[in-house]
């Protein structure tokens, strides 16, 4: 589950009314476990995940869309993906007519636009009987000055609301982690399109656009840049892309960091050679893939970050160097959900970088290595993307990789 994108009367696919409510229900006991009456978050990532609503990209900048959770009630969606909140209503039944215009405060708000945005949420408070409660927010582009017109309304506690968002969303249910599945596959179709036009001459941002346009056609919901760092470029790693032309025999690093699908996103490093691989190239290869590999053999149910990090190079000077900061990226596992990095948090090979959280089943987790040598033209990148389960993990990513995939032979 499931067989495919579209809906049968005699498959079992994706619930997608089974997804929301599981998910409104977790963010309902997050808020209940830190003791919060009302959230406000304006994260479009958590938006989605509340309500089903979608904040457009064009949109995000201004930071005016939001939803309101009283603990006891449902939802209340300022959002717009539509200038009629009517048609909104129509199209999101399970909102129950709770969506409204955006009402800010955006991004370059006055005191004045905060105090109405204040008054706003004041009158949803009330309405619930939460006006003793505290009050999270998540992503509020005026925090301060929220917190002081609230303060003035009559709320005189405030719990962080990342924290109560994030926390809501690091255990995915079935139809979750069937999204995965999907945009994984997606992401195997363009790996394969890339794979097919990586010849001398093909630029950086050419292999980009070839994979995004396979990731529409696979059925994703939006795409973010990726990663394409070609020759010299992946030693030291870089993690953008340039119109630079790819020569022969030189490597070719993608990191498919943007296929969403219903908003859950991959990340996902496959390393390519334009031509084939010599030893030194073959060697450095294994090395990335072994301790990757050596990092997701001790992740399970009831694991932690540091048994990870236990297995992993306890010093820079495997690669080289003399200080951490320096290779911070080089060996490392973050959580995935419906933006790039979520909770469990980005977890390092340094010992003591970031907490020793332990993974729960239904976790799903990126876990990604670099190797080269210092001072080299040669260097690979790979990443794996897992569901935690009760006895190891389940590999959503398939792209093989026992050895780098060879183009242009």
């Amino acid at each position: 589950m499931p067989h495919g994108r579209m809906a049968y009367d005699r498959l079992e696919g994706i619930n997608f009314d089974r997804m929301r409510k599981y998910r409104l229900q977790r963010t309902k006991e997050a808020m209940a476990a830190h003791g919060v009456g009302t959230l406000i978050t304006w994260d479009p990532y958590a938006i989605r995940y509340i309500s089903g609503g979608y904040v457009t990209i064009p949109n995000r900048y201004n930071a005016r869309q939001c939803v309101i959770v009283p603990r006891n009630g449902d939802p209340y969606c300022y959002f717009m993906s539509s200038f009629s909140t009517e048609a909104l209503r129509q199209e999101a039944p399970w909102l129950k007519g709770k969506i409204f215009h955006d009402f800010g405060p955006a991004r370059d708000a006055s005191p004045e636009d905060v105090d109405r945005s204040a008054k706003v949420i004041m009158n949803v408070i009330s309405d619930h009987g939460l006006t003793n409660e505290p009050v999270a927010l998540d992503g509020c582009m005026r925090e301060h000055m929220m917190m002081d017109s609230l303060k003035k309304h009559g709320v005189k506690e405030f719990v962080d609301g990342v924290t109560v968002c994030f926390e809501a969303r690091e255990i995915k249910n079935e139809d979750e982690i069937a999204c995965f599945r999907l945009a994984c596959g997606a992401a195997d179709a363009a790996f394969e399109d890339i794979r097919q036009a990586i010849r001398p001459g093909i630029r950086e941002c050419d292999l980009m656009g070839i994979g995004m346009k396979r990731l529409y056609e696979m059925g994703c919901d939006e795409t973010q840049e990726f990663v394409v760092a070609s020759g010299p470029r992946t030693n030291p790693m870089h993690i953008d892309f340039t119109d630079r032309a790819v020569g022969p025999n030189e490597p070719v690093i993608v990191d498919i960091n943007g296929a969403s699908y219903m908003g859950y996103k991959t990340c996902y490093y496959r390393s390519f050679m334009c031509g084939r691989a010599n030893q030194e190239q073959k060697e450095i290869y294994e090395e990335a893939r072994k301790m990757m590999y050596d990092g997701m053999a001790v992740i399970k149910d009831g694991a932690c970050v540091n048994d990870v990090r236990a297995v992993w190079p306890q010093s820079p000077k495997h690669w080289g160097y003399e200080n951490w900061d320096d290779v911070m990226g080089y060996a490392l596992g973050h959580g995935l959900g419906l933006s790039l990095h979520e909770s469990p948090n980005m977890f390092f090979d340094q010992k003591g970088a970031g907490p020793n959280t332990t993974f729960k089943e239904g976790m799903v987790l990126a876990v990604e290595t670099w190797a080269g040598r210092r001072g080299g033209n040669f260097g690979v990148r790979l990443e794996e993307d897992i569901v935690v389960t009760k006895n190891g993990f389940e590999l959503l990513t398939k792209w093989p990789i026992d050895q780098i995939t060879e183009c242009w032979i």
